[in-house]
């Protein structure tokens, strides 16, 4: 399903302690920085793709699909809420 992996991370990044977060990283060697960095620019390189891939898709003539979000091609669908 669609998000399933997404959703999986999030609960387990929204889980983690203070701790953890800042806990020193060690990436190839070439730098270090605490594992919230890591979230971070994980977020900001997905936003990168998602714009490099409708600068492709749109001059083809294609939609832009709902990948990371809604898109004016595809609108996010929001769930009703739960009657309570």
């Amino acid at each position: 399903m669609p998000g399933e992996n997404f959703a999986k991370a999030t609960a387990a990044l929204a889980g983690l302690e203070g701790e953890s977060l800042l806990r020193l990283v060690d990436f190839r060697g070439v730098f270090k920085f605490p594992a919230i960095f890591y979230a971070g620019l994980m977020c900001n390189h997905s936003i990168h793709h998602r714009g490099q891939l409708s600068t492709y898709l749109r001059p083809m003539g294609s939609n832009i699909p709902r990948i990371y979000g809604g898109s004016a091609d595809e609108p996010m669908e929001i769930p009703a809420r739960a009657q309570t």
